[in-house]
């Protein structure tokens, strides 16, 4: 039986000088960084509000996220609105990144287990560390980077979306 090899597309961004990647197939959208609407009482990785084609979608710092220092906002600064899978819900939620790279291909062979120690994020958010061109690239699960408390915030009829509302 012939194996297939599988290509997978992750749109890379960065945080703290170091390279991320998600699927694009958990991706939305991808915004410029606009004001926010700030949420008092909330988890400081929380940002605020932004509204998206009506809704309040919750930004989510993911530089607080993975215990790096926060920085300034800059014109590079965007948004990923990404697509979580909790349980039978999809939630969708903004990340705020320091920039977006590009989008590229990426397949099985280049990808290496995630290291146990040493890096600056919790292992378990990691799906893999590829090789791309001379880079490092950390590869993450997005259904795994946000606890349940934070994703909470999002509960509510204009930000809990079912499977099949988003394939509509």
């Amino acid at each position: 039986m012939e194996t297939i090899n599988k290509t997978n597309e992750y749109i890379t961004f960065t945080l703290d000088d170091e390279l991320y990647a998600i699927e694009v197939s958990g991706i939305e959208s991808i915004l410029e960084y606009t004001k926010l609407t700030k949420l008092p009482g909330t988890d400081n990785s929380v940002k605020g509000l932004l509204n998206l084609r009506g809704k309040a979608l919750p930004i989510i710092d993911l530089r607080t996220i993975f215990n790096i220092k926060e920085s300034e906002i800059s014109q590079n600064t965007s948004i990923i609105v990404m697509l979580i899978e909790s349980g039978d819900k999809i939630t969708t939620i903004g990340g705020l990144v320091d920039s977006v790279k590009e989008v590229i291909e990426i397949t099985p062979e280049m990808i290496q287990d995630a290291p146990k120690v040493g890096s600056k994020i919790n292992s378990n958010y990691i799906s893999g560390i590829a090789k791309y061109n001379e880079d490092f690239i950390i590869l993450l699960d997005i259904n795994k980077v946000l606890t349940e408390d934070q994703l909470a915030i999002t509960e509510g009829e204009n930000l809990m979306l079912t499977k099949e509302e988003i394939d509509v």
